[in-house]
């Protein structure tokens, strides 16, 4: 079957109704293979199913080989259970044109194409005369040399475009026009025009009409990337005469650099790891992997490469999942409280809008949701997701969107950035539970996967001791009255026969308090 959708709202619902499948490109095979016998012997060995490929990408670039690309279809007709395919709508006609014995119109499912036309931008009566020229262009060499500016002050012109399909450019200058208000923002990159043109000049008019409505209405600044500006001369002669640096101009305004964008200090993220394992006690392999995994999303996020750090942490109740996730957010974030959801506290219905708010209109839309307003709240960048298994395919999907990407957008529209961040996923789920209850999908977004056991009966003596001393100390400062550890040391040792955590500090305290009231002590 070959699934036809629209845009990126109608894929994000394709993929809802199809949770149960893996969603892959083309590259999910490619990447480890060096030729076709390499990705017949990566299904044979592999058993893969219940995949959906989107061929989009390979069809839209066009750099494809017609017979190469036919045996690698048929090489997973063959070879892998239950698959299909989907592609953007924008490229069928070209896909059936290449391929057109591939799949049969009964074949075909176009639920999620569009439903009815657009009227063309194109065909609007334009006033030439009235419109200014862009005369200015602001040149960047890389996109991570911006990252430590605002680069809300950015948005690439293709996010101004409703679609784009074949020789039509189609874009409504009204919402360009709440789209660059509602922003505030100051430079469009045309680079991803500027490649498009490359390859197809019968465009060309239809981007000069864009650029000069933009600049007319709105006077934005425009910015592209250093490879393409040869292309913008040529094909622009008597636009974009000037060029300046991109980064000198927004230095100009710019006062705040993001925190996160400094120089990597190794040691340092060493040191905070160190710190974090050794108030965790036991699990040990999992805090070895802790590290590792730390220092190296750090330098990641540092280039740009991955926007959330996120740990999915499974077991019985009371073993350290969620005071892990406690100690992370303390020793990175002090003073800071830490974000938690519990989806233990929603009821299955709307979930998803008890997250991230309701849409205008609803009932409640004008409170947000949990997750947003949390994050106003609190300035840690440590969100800690519990009962994970209670959420909702809806919820899933939403996680493996913000995995993905590292931004979600509210039901208000807005976007929310959560570079930087860190997000602990813990479970009651069993192993056998994680690998049938969670999409694969989202499995292949999580950095870490883990499943605590049993803490050692070493370090629940350490955990014993720490959690008596810090409360007799606390006791001490705030009351006065010392209490000899000595005294409960006995009491306390008989602790280790329990398993939960949770259980044990409370006895602790228990012990140290029932010590605290004695008279005589």
């Amino acid at each position: 079957m070959l699934f036809v959708y629209e845009d990126t709202e109608k894929r994000r619902k394709f993929k809802d109704k199809y949770y149960n499948y893996k969603f892959v490109g083309p590259s999910f095979f490619i990447r480890n293979s060096d030729n076709l016998n390499d990705i017949l012997y990566l299904v044979e060995d592999k058993h893969y199913d219940h995949l959906i490929v989107d061929i989009s990408n390979w069809i839209k670039d066009g750099n494809f080989y017609k017979v190469y690309f036919e045996r690698f279809i048929m090489i997973l007709l063959d070879n892998v259970d239950d698959i299909h395919f989907c592609i953007k709508e924008s490229l069928l006609d070209e896909f059936l044109q290449w391929f057109p014995d591939f799949f049969e119109e009964k074949d075909i499912d176009k639920t999620y194409a569009k439903n009815e036309d657009v009227e063309e931008n194109t065909d609007k009566e334009i006033d030439i005369l009235n419109y200014i020229i862009p005369d200015k262009v602001y040149v960047y060499d890389r996109i991570q040399s911006l990252e430590k500016f605002d680069k809300k002050k950015i948005m690439s012109i293709s996010e101004l475009i409703d679609k784009y399909e074949g020789i039509f450019l189609r874009y409504d200058i009204k919402k360009i026009d709440e789209k660059l208000a509602e922003g505030n923002i100051e430079f469009i990159d045309i680079t991803s025009l500027v490649q498009i043109i490359q390859l197809r000049s019968d465009i060309l008019l239809q981007a000069e009409l864009l650029f000069l409505q933009i600049t007319s209405a709105y006077c934005n600044k425009f910015c592209i990337k250093r490879d393409y500006v040869r292309t913008l001369e040529e094909k622009f002669p008597y636009m974009f005469t000037e060029h300046e640096q991109l980064v000198k101009e927004l230095e100009k305004g710019e006062t705040e650099v993001d925190a996160c964008k400094k120089d990597l200090d190794v040691n340092e993220i060493g040191r905070i790891a160190d710190e974090i394992n050794y108030a965790l006690k036991g699990h040990d392999d999992f805090k070895t992997d802790f590290k590792r995994n730390l220092l190296k999303y750090s330098f990641l996020n540092n280039m740009g490469d991955r926007k959330i750090f996120s740990i999915i942490i499974c077991g019985e109740s009371g073993i350290g999942k969620t005071e892990f996730a406690k100690i992370v957010s303390e020793k990175m974030f002090p003073q800071e409280e830490l974000i938690k959801i519990n989806f233990g506290n929603y009821s299955t219905e709307g979930v998803l809008n008890s997250l991230i708010g309701s849409p205008l209109g609803y009932v409640g839309s004008e409170e947000g949701g949990e997750l947003i307003n949390k994050i106003k709240k609190s300035k840690s960048k440590v969100i800690l997701i519990d009962e994970f298994e209670k959420a909702t395919s809806s919820v899933y999907n939403f996680f493996y969107e913000l995995l993905e990407d590292g931004i979600f957008t509210d039901r208000h529209g807005e976007k929310h950035d959560l570079n930087g961040y860190i997000i602990v996923f813990t479970s009651n789920m069993s192993q056998k539970m994680y690998q049938s209850h969670i999409p694969d999908s989202l499995k292949s977004r999580f950095d870490m996967v883990y499943y605590f056991v049993d803490v050692p009966k070493k370090e629940k003596q350490a955990f014993i001791y720490d959690s008596a001393m810090k409360l007799i100390e606390k006791l001490e400062l705030y009351f006065g009255k010392k209490i000899n550890y000595d005294y409960i040391k006995d009491e306390l040792e008989k602790l280790v026969a329990y398993n939960n955590l949770r259980d044990i500090k409370r006895k602790v305290e228990d012990i140290v308090f029932i010590e605290f009231f004695r008279e005589d002590s």
